[in-house]
């Protein structure tokens, strides 16, 4: 009986624990960072359209960050990006790396048009407008420059544009002395503006090849590789005491090991991308000695390290 009433009592108190002992496994892993992009194909303005509306369906998902496609065309343009051909493999990736994204997500118009024509029936003629879009999505990962999946999605759909009934004339008849008047042919149209059907068919269809792209990019993306988590930096030196940016919110304990890392310049560039080469210097082993929430400090066996140096775990 003293058991069953304690139980509640017993049970939140292990909550509690595993909560302050395992706060790691309660921290949310680090988003998918992603750029929606127009391949810059000869449909540009729909390619624009069809990444500006799988944006915003996209947006919010959990795990997915949207790099903002203002701050994109930005660099793009510094970078002389903006107007080049996105898609091959490379120059896909090489942007992914310039934006800071994990994956790029290639918009490309394969067939698109709107077209319109006569539908006859009796005396009554239809002016049909029909529009046809054909999009894909190349999904690809910017590390590896392969392509993780590619869904596409087709649509056509028709819509009155207007309607003419026509109403046939006559010559005029002898009714004995009597000569009955000719009566003329007769057209009366009724319909809408030519231009808002059209604007009219291609939001549909846009709109209906982003909600079929849509959960088919989220899919792929699921299984894409995941965003590296980010080591700790040091920060620098303060009382002897060589200090880095993370602490408990990140796992780390007293008497963790870390190796003290520097990329230095070795004085050459890339010659594909121009980057400058550098090379791993293993600074010192440091050994901590003092955690707080969001930072640590500890001595360092070895060289001196500098704010930015990157500090890897030394598995036990």
């Amino acid at each position: 009986m003293y058991l069953k009433k304690a139980l509640p009592a017993i049970l939140l108190f292990l909550v509690i624990c595993f909560l302050f002992i395992c706060p790691s496994l309660f921290a949310q892993q680090p988003a998918r960072r992603i750029a929606i992009l127009p391949a810059n194909g000869p449909l540009g303005g729909i390619e624009n359209r069809i990444a500006d509306n799988l944006t915003g369906k996209i947006a919010g998902t959990s795990g997915i960050t949207i790099i903002d496609r203002a701050s994109t065309e930005r660099i793009l343009k510094e970078q002389n990006f903006q107007n080049s051909d996105r898609s091959s493999l490379d120059t896909a990736a090489r942007i992914g790396k310039l934006v800071g994204a994990g994956q790029i997500v290639l918009i490309q118009v394969t067939a698109g048009s709107y077209t319109g024509h006569q539908q006859a029936d009796g005396n009554v003629t239809k002016n049909i407008g029909t529009v046809v879009l054909q999009a894909d999505a190349r999904i690809i990962d910017v590390e590896t420059a392969v392509v993780l999946g590619q869904p596409d999605s087709n649509f056509q759909d028709s819509a009155e544009i207007s309607e003419t009934v026509t109403k046939k004339g006559s010559n005029g008849v002898h009714i004995g002395m009597i000569q009955t008047r000719p009566t003329p042919t007769t057209q009366h149209t009724t319909g809408n503006d030519p231009q808002v059907v059209q604007n009219n068919e291609w939001t549909k269809a846009i709109e209906a090849v982003t909600a079929d792209l849509s959960p088919q990019v989220v899919k792929v993306l699921s299984g894409a590789p995941g965003p590296k988590a980010e080591l700790p930096l040091v920060a620098g030196i303060a009382n002897g005491s060589v200090f880095i940016n993370e602490g408990t919110t990140s796992g780390i304990k007293a008497g963790d090991n870390f190796q003290v890392i520097r990329r230095v310049d070795v004085g050459l560039k890339d010659p594909k991308t121009g980057q400058p080469i550098t090379q791993r210097q293993r600074i010192c082993t440091l050994i901590v000695t003092n955690v707080d929430e969001s930072n640590s400090s500890g001595t360092c066996q070895g060289g001196l390290p500098v704010s930015g140096d990157v500090a890897e775990p030394v598995q036990p």
